[in-house]
Parts: C-alpha cells; sequence; structure tokens
C-alpha cells in the first residue's frame, strides 16, 4: 500500500539532518541512531539537553511507528522524561531505543544515550507515545 502523500517520512528527517543524526537500525524492537556532539551544544560548549531530548524522542517515536504499521497508524509524543547522567564537549553519542510497551493505543520506549567513543553513559530516557489510525 502506498504511504498518503502527507504520510512522508522524509518530512521528519529535514529535522533529524540539522541535529546531524544518523540512523543505523530501525526496527519495530530497535532503533539505533548517532549524533554528533559538535553543532548541538550550549553556550559553553556542553552536550545541549534540548539535542539530547530530540534524540531520545526521535528514536522512540521511529520504532513506535515502525512496530505500531506505520503509515496506516500515527505515532504521536505524549510524554518525554529524560535524566542528564553525563555530558559531552567533543565526538558522537548514540541513541538505542527499545519498547517497554508497544500496545494498541499506546508505546512506552526506553532510550539510551551513551558517548560513542566511551561509552560513558550521557542520559536515559522514557517516552509514551499515543497510536491512533490515520484518518
Amino acid at each position: 500500500m502506498e504511504p498518503p502523500h502527507d504520510a512522508d517520512m522524509s518530512k521528519a528527517q529535514a529535522y533529524m539532518d540539522k541535529l546531524g543524526m544518523t540512523f543505523e537500525e530501525t526496527t519495530g524492537e530497535r532503533v539505533i541512531a548517532t549524533m554528533p556532539v559538535q553543532g548541538n551544544t550550549q553556550p559553553d560548549g556542553f552536550l545541549h539537553g534540548g539535542a539530547t531530548m530530540s534524540l531520545i524522542e526521535s528514536l522512540a517515536s521511529f520504532g513506535a511507528a515502525l512496530a505500531a504499521g506505520w503509515p496506516e497508524q500515527l505515532v504521536v509524543g505524549l510524554q518525554q522524561t529524560c535524566n542528564f547522567l553525563a555530558t559531552a564537549t567533543e565526538g558522537t553519542v548514540r541513541g538505542v531505543a527499545t519498547p517497554v510497551h508497544q500496545g494498541r493505543t499506546t508505546a512506552v520506549w526506553d532510550v539510551e544515550v551513551r558517548h560513542a567513543g566511551t561509552d560513558k553513559r550521557i542520559a536515559v530516557g522514557r517516552v509514551t507515545l499515543a497510536i491512533r489510525p490515520r484518518r
């Protein structure tokens, strides 16, 4: 089945391209992507919390959408929490997202962000998403 015109996944790609995200794995069971620290820092040179949360939500949303049967099903975020455990000033971070719950109308995904070079844990997040049929 051909996705509807407004269900073009490339629309989301423009935002992720701004952050430099590169996907390594995208399935309904796990999503992995990297993001450079450079270009995503706050004024003091540390990885920006908003960029980190964007990585977390993007990975969880992609995974939940694939598991739910996108493009027939829409997936939208309901809540996101994040604990910042460390920071990075250079290199690349890698996020790994896995489902905690993938139901008919909701999904919950956990995401762990680590520094790709040192494996230092940077942040952990949880995203709750609504799943709805496309109108």
